[in-house]
């Protein structure tokens, strides 16, 4: 009797290992997700505000910023980086809602091989598995915040490109041709700023020292609180 009750204890214990290995496996999986979710959430919208025109406008179009003989030319240029500004201003804040679908996806095969990988993982594969997706739509919505800025861009091009047939016209050598519109370099520089930040934040979360027992997802993926 003694040894059946031995044999039984011990199956049952083989039999519950796989399951606590289920769930932890489980909880790290939702871990991951909450923590890349709530480090879109911490993203200030004010990330982009400290972008200089210098950063704004694409490399092609530069000479626009040499131009100080042409009149307005800079207030617009002033006007355009604010509204490009205010642009990214409002994609920031709906960056959160874009991801969600993205992440609640998330397909992680091997919770614990991604979290020990670094403490920005769950970022890295969010990139990794959705760039192509995540791009396409961040462009959709920004193309709609730049409208204004866009229309502003027009109205400067236009500018320039008759400044520069007068000057042809006094047999002066004409202006440098700009660039294409430069919605595509601005779509760029907000994602890589974006990303680079998403990442620092899910860093911050899963570096930050805390309390063992919380129970929280900042306690599961803190290799201080593991150890």
């Amino acid at each position: 009797m003694l040894l059946l009750l031995i044999t039984l204890t011990i199956l049952s214990g083989c039999a519950t290992l796989p399951n606590q290995k289920e769930e932890r496996e489980e909880e790290i999986r939702r871990a991951l997700q909450e923590v890349v979710q709530t480090a879109s959430e911490r993203v200030e919208a004010t990330l982009h505000s400290q972008m200089t025109l210098t950063m704004l406008v694409p490399p092609s179009s530069s000479p626009l910023l040499d131009q100080k003989q042409i009149p307005r030319l800079e207030e617009h240029l002033e006007l355009w980086s604010r509204q490009v500004v205010a642009a990214f201003r409002q994609a920031t804040i709906a960056m959160p809602q874009l991801l969600r679908p993205y992440i609640e996806a998330l397909q992680i095969a091997d919770p614990l091989a991604v979290m020990q990988s670094s403490d920005s993982s769950a970022t890295a594969l969010l990139v990794t598995t959705h760039q192509s997706e995540i791009e396409g739509e961040a462009r959709v919505m920004l193309e709609a915040h730049l409208k204004a800025s866009s229309q502003t861009w027009q109205m400067l091009s236009d500018r320039y490109a008759i400044w520069s047939r007068s000057r042809n016209l006094l047999g002066e050598e004409m202006l440098p041709r700009l660039g294409p519109e430069p919605t595509d370099h601005l779509i760029r520089i907000f994602l890589s700023a974006y990303l680079e930040q998403l990442t620092r934040e899910e860093l911050y979360l899963r570096t930050t020292p805390v309390f063992q027992g919380t129970g929280s997802f900042y306690e599961i993926l803190n290799k201080k609180v593991q150890q």
